[in-house]
């Protein structure tokens, strides 16, 4: 094979892959308009089928439209779509040919069977294929074929936009990637040749990422910053611009034109030009997560898309060879990792890894280009442990975006504990699940810092503080007011006789007290089952506390009798003390409720 053909062959590989995932999953049979995707297409069967973008039409069928249609109800019971409508106008013309081969076909004409989606898929593919041809093209006035097929390969397989162009790819960001694709050679190129045309290219597909992403706005710092910086500095950029200001200035209007779009959807839907959609959510920037959303094993980008280090390494080395694509990356990705962060939910909710990144793969994908390149010239024990690693990160996205499929990474609760717990697991298990760490969302959207579990946390609980035990049977510990207030732990959520309040006595010891105001006791005279039924602290109602990990919630009661408290082995699982040891049956964990 010659060099001139890596590159080819490697986009070929690419989406044979992609092709195959869909045949062999069957994701062509099944539901793709999940997760945030039923907002972003929403306008899709409101404007093309129903003409009513309003979505009036929604309440002759509200229940088939349940799960389709998102939005809100604002002022005077207008419906509003929340998300913004690039997605749809990018999709378009595929939706139009579905709702063609749906009437062909006999299929349903209702926006949302399987015609409608199969185009999009392809659309998807469609746009994902012109962004790879055009980085192939940018890539290689920098590098050689064998560089640029190895970055392409490991940006599609070694990193979460297979997810995203596959499993979800009816959500914003392979599309939004493949604009990025474009972005970038065009201006690269106009800054080279000045043509128009390629500044004209580039204003409309910058335009319809702002009109994906209103935030993307802010990307017109990175080409300002590397325009700038390449040309020489300010003066010599602006003496380049001046005899296309014509140009730039149709430019400019274009992509004004373009994103404005959504300025009209809004000013049509709330009689205003400019509406805050994100009603209820909000960034917080006094309290921007940076190094979670980096290095988290709830969702750190370098935790599920470990092969991104290459790029770090990459605009490293670029400091010295090329200080413009260096500065412009390096302060753009700064400001980007800020704004990303200081969302409220900073870990996105329901996604397979670090999805907002996805966007910037094209721009990271040229430090990621250097570092391969840089590491291939060297000596050949340096080529082929880069080639061991990238195999292994390339691998390891593959496994774990099957454990993502399949739940056995969760989508937003992953601890340290539960991903090296998991990092091998085919099948989930009580014990991975209990590792899980919800995150306290209302916490974070109140400004208030998360809790931090510990002995010193525990030691100065109140009576003030509700608290909830989960047991290691994963559900949550009741008193049952039919059982004479027997104690179970046979909650799936915390329930109003789930929630108990700790009083510290003298020493070591506490006392528990049940939502119904009365205090957990050991009862000798049924097998030492718990009830909360005394109102005052005897012997029988003093209990001690084992810390399993000082640093974490996970506690074991010891009663005054010397015996853990632990689950019985089937329903109702009462809650006894007789346990000789600590165990899997004698460990809880405990969970604080509101502020």
């Amino acid at each position: 094979m010659k060099n001139k053909h890596f590159s080819i062959w490697a986009i070929a590989f690419i989406f044979a892959f992609l092709l195959s995932i869909f045949f062999y999953f069957d994701l062509w049979k099944r539901n793709r308009i999940t997760i945030d995707a039923p907002s972003y297409y929403t306008y899709l069967p409101a404007a093309i089928i129903q003409h009513d973008l309003s979505l009036s039409y929604i309440d002759a069928n509200p229940e088939f439209y349940k799960n389709k249609v998102w939005y809100y109800t604002i002022e005077k019971g207008k419906k509003l779509i929340k998300h913004p409508m690039g997605i749809s106008v990018m999709l378009s013309p595929f939706f139009i040919i579905g709702h063609c081969i749906a009437g062909w076909i006999g299929s349903s004409q209702d926006g949302y069977s399987m015609p409608y989606q199969n185009a999009a898929s392809i659309g998807v593919l469609i746009y994902l294929f012109v962004g790879v041809y055009f980085l192939r093209k940018l890539l290689l006035d920098y590098f050689p074929e064998k560089i640029v097929a190895v970055t392409l390969s490991t940006l599609t397989l070694g990193t979460n936009l297979l997810w995203y162009s596959s499993f979800e790819g009816l959500m914003p960001h392979a599309i939004s990637f493949s604009l990025w694709c474009i972005c970038l050679y065009t201006f690269f190129n106009w800054l080279k040749k000045g043509t128009p045309q390629l500044i004209l290219f580039f204003s409309v597909a910058f335009g319809l990422i702002v009109l994906i992403r209103p935030l993307s706005i802010v990307s017109i710092l990175f080409f300002l910053i590397y325009g700038i910086i390449s040309s020489g500095g300010r003066k010599a950029f602006l003496h380049f611009i001046q005899p296309k200001w014509k140009s730039i200035f149709i430019g400019v209007f274009i992509a004004f034109v373009i994103a404005s779009m959504q300025l009209f959807y809004w000013k049509y839907a709330t009689g205003k030009w400019l509406y805050d959609v994100y009603v209820d959510e909000h960034f917080v920037f006094s309290s921007p997560q940076m190094l979670p959303f980096l290095f988290s094993f709830r969702k750190g980008v370098f935790v599920y898309t470990p092969v991104l280090i290459f790029a770090v390494i990459g605009l490293v080395l670029m400091f010295r060879t090329n200080r413009a694509l260096f500065y412009s990356t390096a302060i753009f990705m700064t400001i980007t990792v800020f704004l990303l962060s200081s969302w409220w939910a900073w870990s996105y909710g329901i996604c397979w890894g670090m999805r907002p990144m996805i966007d910037y793969y094209a721009l990271l994908s040229l430090p990621l280009a250097f570092s391969f390149s840089y590491i291939a010239d060297k000596k050949r024990m340096m080529q082929i442990g880069m080639y061991v690693l990238l195999t292994f990160f390339i691998t390891l996205n593959l496994f774990q975006t099957w454990q993502y499929k399949n739940g056995l990474i969760h989508f937003d609760d992953m601890s340290k504990e539960a991903y090296f717990f998991g990092f091998f697991q085919t099948k989930a298990s009580p014990e991975w699940v209990d590792l899980l760490k919800p995150y306290d969302w209302d916490r974070r959207m109140k400004g208030l810092p998360q809790r931090n579990y510990s002995k010193a946390y525990f030691e100065n609980l109140n009576e003030n503080n509700t608290i909830s035990l989960r047991g290691s049977n994963l559900l949550y510990l009741v008193v049952n007011p039919q059982a004479q207030n027997a104690m179970g732990a046979i909650a799936k959520g915390v329930l109003a006789e789930s929630k108990f309040a700790i009083q510290h006595l003298k020493g070591d010891t506490i006392c528990i007290r049940s939502s119904n105001g009365l205090l957990w006791s050991v009862k000798s005279n049924y097998e030492n089952a718990i009830t909360a039924t005394e109102l005052l602290a005897h012997t029988t109602e003093k209990f001690t506390i084992t810390y399993l990990n000082a640093e974490d919630n996970r506690i074991a009661i010891k009663a005054y009798n010397g015996k853990y408290v632990s689950i019985g082995p089937q329903w109702p699982f009462i809650i006894k003390a007789n346990g000789d040891q600590l165990n899997k049956e004698t460990t809880f964990r405990y969970f604080v409720i509101g502020n």
